[in-house]
């Protein structure tokens, strides 16, 4: 445990760590090369964990170690693998260059479904960690029979030793109670997920930076019904029509994805992370130059989900044809969706509005709005339904255009299926392209940039941003003759300076700050009618010398 940090929540079963010889019972050799072999080794095991290990030698990445109970008798591979996140081992590799390459098995001998994957080593020790919540995707991790090992990227006989296979459940809480029901938001890391949601209402499960998960807490409290199984939400660029000469997509990029995410801000009014794609030919090669696709997200306890996704849409050899972004769902049973996908506005000849579209699940009782900014006023929003995988997709696609970086901005809005009528959504949907700027009566609109419309609103993180005078903020929201819903706000040049937030003269406790110490908070509800909101501040005082 103290040599592997994803231990510590104590929830683990070793698979094989060798210090007892009877976990050589369920290792065989399938050998290609002469020099193949492998032999339990007394000295090399990795210094922190024991002495002993598996060394492998091999000459050809066809030498296969397996893994399963097939000549067990004293010590056994557990096959119900549903209560772990992920698959650590330690493997010692004498060069660069070389990658581990892992196959896990499930189902019987005839009807075996196998989940591949190769992963990078570096000279020395390497802390392998193989994310299972994919694999529990694509094969039943309650029926795991095998594990297959192998070496490529080597030129000549290498040694390799294996050591620590352990499978854990590793879960940390970053931010918040995951398990509240009062609609305060979390972050959890799942080894290496995050799960991000807002109590009672939903979770978002983040892998590599893509939401592969989505649970409608209201009615899932237990986390059954996963909307994105087998494939993740989105917002994701797409090309919509493929190249005659090119087929490949984005894939003439580079041959592997290099991921990497980040949170950039966990507070009670939202959660920011981020995530950057690099396509390359060489993970160890520099990534800063290479094409790219990005996302940030910003995540309020409403649901709303503010999107900004760049993608490389042209490089001096490649161009896309067309480019789409798409937002994607699954079903559990057929004809599960009610659906619609068309201009935001109730006259269908207003075909000036921005593109929206929403899908309602009957089986898990929840509700979708994929809404673009104005900027994108003129893609056009085209539902798409797969009904052998039973997949759902969205795609608003956009004009060609040169330019060498495509941009979108977008909100997604996850709700239970009753809260938002078709009206509403259609108000929804209008109300992010075009929303309406408060009365701000003490303090002022922050249009440094001088490119918001309206001023103030940054689509980034979707709210409207203001600065104080003399200490104050007070600004009107007035939903009497266009509704707002759940407006966020942040109240900039506050660092340094306790803060009260009133609405209609009520202490609004969920506040958060940014990593610059700006004030951050969401109005939560419909606003109908005249709703004042004040926000005042205090100096910190100086406590030094007392």
């Amino acid at each position: 445990m103290q040599a592997y940090p994803d231990l510590r929540s104590g929830r683990f079963a070793v698979v094989a760590d060798f210090e007892n010889p009877a976990h050589m019972e369920l290792f065989q050799l399938i050998k290609v090369s002469p020099q193949a072999e492998f032999i339990l080794n007394t000295k090399r095991g990795r210094p922190e964990t024991g002495r002993s290990c598996l060394q492998l030698t091999t000459g050809s990445p066809d030498d296969i170690v397996v893994l399963n109970n097939e000549h067990a008798a004293q010590w056994y591979l557990k096959r119900d693998w549903r209560p772990y996140n992920m698959l650590l081992m330690g493997v010692h590799a004498p060069g660069d260059k070389l990658n581990f390459e892992i196959s896990i098995g499930a189902g019987p001998p005839d009807n075996r479904i196998a989940v591949q994957s190769s992963l990078p080593l570096e000279r020395g020790w390497n802390d392998l960690r193989l994310d299972l919540g994919e694999v529990g995707e694509r094969l039943a991790p309650d029926d795991v029979q095998e594990l297959r090992f192998s070496i490529t990227g080597a030129d000549k006989p290498v040694d390799v030793y294996l050591d620590d296979i352990i499978l854990t459940a590793s879960r940390e809480n970053l931010f918040g109670d995951p398990q509240n029901r009062d609609g305060d938001l979390y972050v959890q890391r799942m080894g290496r997920r995050w799960n991000i949601g807002a109590g009672g209402r939903f979770e978002l499960t983040f892998a590599n930076g893509q939401i592969v998960a989505w649970y409608n807490l209201a009615s899932d409290p237990y986390r059954l019904g996963n909307l994105v199984r087998g494939t993740t939400l989105g917002p994701s660029p797409m090309i919509v029509v493929p190249s005659p000469t090119n087929d490949e997509g984005f894939g003439t990029l580079g041959t592997v994805v290099v991921a990497r995410p980040q949170i950039l801000e966990m507070n009670q009014a939202r959660i920011v992370l981020a995530c950057d794609w690099r396509f390359v030919d060489d993970p160890n090669a520099r990534l800063d130059d290479r094409p790219f696709q990005r996302w940030l997200y910003a995540i309020y306890p409403s649901g709303q989900i503010y999107v900004t996704v760049e993608c490389t849409a042209a490089t001096k050899s490649w161009a896309a044809p067309q480019l789409g972004l798409a937002v994607t769902l699954v079903s559990t049973e057929e004809n599960d969706f009610n659906t619609y996908a068309g201009p935001a506005s109730p006259d269908a000849s207003r075909t000036d509005r921005p593109a929206c579209a929403w899908a309602r699940s009957q089986s898990v009782d929840a509700f979708l709005l994929y809404t673009l900014s104005r900027d994108q006023a003129s893609a056009q929003m085209i539902e798409q339904y797969d009904a052998e995988r039973r997949r759902l997709s969205f795609v608003a696609v956009a004009d060609s255009a040169d330019a060498e970086v495509a941009t979108w901005q977008c909100r997604l809005l996850l709700a239970p299926a009753d809260e938002v009528s078709d009206e509403e959504a259609l108000a929804r949907a209008v109300d992010y392209a075009e929303p309406v700027a408060p009365r701000v009566e003490l303090g002022s609109l922050d249009d440094s940039s001088g490119r918001t419309t309206p001023p103030g609103f940054d689509r980034t993180s979707g709210c409207f941003k203001i600065a104080p005078e003399r200490g104050r903020v007070r600004f009107i929201i007035d939903g009497r003759q266009r509704p707002g819903f759940s407006p966020a706000f942040e109240i900039v040049s506050t660092d340094n300076r306790e803060a009260w937030v009133y609405v209609n003269h009520l202490v609004h406790e969920r506040v958060g700050r940014t990593a610059t110490g700006n004030l951050v908070f969401e109005v939560p509800g419909t606003i109908r009618d005249k709703t004042v909101v004040e926000v005042l501040f205090r100096r910190r005082p100086n406590l030094e010398g007392a």
